[in-house]
């Protein structure tokens, strides 16, 4: 999955991560998922998204209105008529910088369910109107207008005490275990994702500070937590969890900023099939 991106919009209840497989092209990041996914109405209720992609020992996070394009339905308006044009050069182009993923789905064919077959598919496509790059270092070496780093440190200024979480009794799942996962926030940019280090006895996800404080997240606010297992190119192979809480900043150390998340639902899938429950 290293060469899938993160894909962020706002849930119901938090920003929502989830890994794509996805392209930029045209000025527009473009993916696809079923029609009924939850990314889908999301996007309609508020057509704010994110991506973040990792190359040559950068990562790059674009954000951006998004557009999703369902030929059961017209065009959205007159401005999304361009986006149209381009959808099936980017289709194709998908197709064809992820075969896997194409043959993992003709394998799997006579277990797929009917809304994630190809005619029951959306396109996505985000405009590419804010964007920030950094290093793996942290250094940030390109940032627009609305992710700008805070000239009053409240991000670094503002740690607050990690409070008491009572982990409750649950079968072991992926937040069980120490992982590299990706968190979930909100900003003045929208919904955004970050590249961090799960740590499971104290529920907190270790990211870069700087860049923590340069793309402006509401911190307190809400969060989620995204831990993805799927190296498979089998749909039905995929796994992983999606935990939604309130996050808060917990320290600033030696360049590492540390956020609670004190989950109060999850998602997981397996396959096809996924299960939603309170924690």
């Amino acid at each position: 999955m290293s060469n899938f991106q993160a894909f962020v919009v706002r849930g119901k209840s938090s920003p929502v991560v989830t890994l794509q497989a996805g392209v930029n092209f045209g000025g527009y990041y473009w993916t696809t998922t079923s029609l009924r996914a939850a990314k889908v109405a999301a996007l309609r209720r508020d057509p704010n998204a994110s991506m973040l992609s990792r190359k040559d020992g950068s990562w790059r996070l674009r954000a951006g209105r998004a557009v999703v394009i369902d030929v059961s339905r017209p065009p959205e308006g007159v401005r999304d008529l361009p986006v149209y044009a381009l959808a099936g050069s980017a289709l194709a182009l998908i197709a064809v910088l992820y075969p896997e993923q194409l043959l993992g789905y003709v394998v799997d064919a006579a277990s797929t369910p009917k809304t994630w077959r190809l005619h029951h598919r959306v396109l996505i496509a985000v405009r590419n109107e804010e964007e920030i790059v950094w290093t793996d270092d942290g250094v940030i070496t390109h940032q627009t207008d609305r992710f700008r780093h805070d000239p009053e440190g409240k991000v670094a200024a503002r740690p607050t005490k990690r409070p008491s979480i009572a982990q409750p009794e649950r079968d072991a799942s992926l937040l069980d275990f120490d992982s590299q996962c990706w968190l979930g926030l909100d900003s003045v940019a929208g919904p955004i994702a970050l590249p961090g280090e799960w740590t499971a006895g104290c529920s907190t996800v270790d990211v870069q500070a700087p860049v923590l404080a340069a793309v402006n997240p509401r911190l307190p606010g809400r969060a989620c937590v995204t831990i993805d297992d799927s190296d498979s190119p089998r749909p039905s192979d995929k796994s992983g969890i999606i935990a939604r809480g309130s996050g808060s900043l917990s320290r600033i150390r030696a360049g590492v900023a540390s956020i609670v998340v004190d989950v109060d639902s999850t998602t997981t899938w397996n396959g096809f099939r996924s299960t939603a429950a309170a924690a």
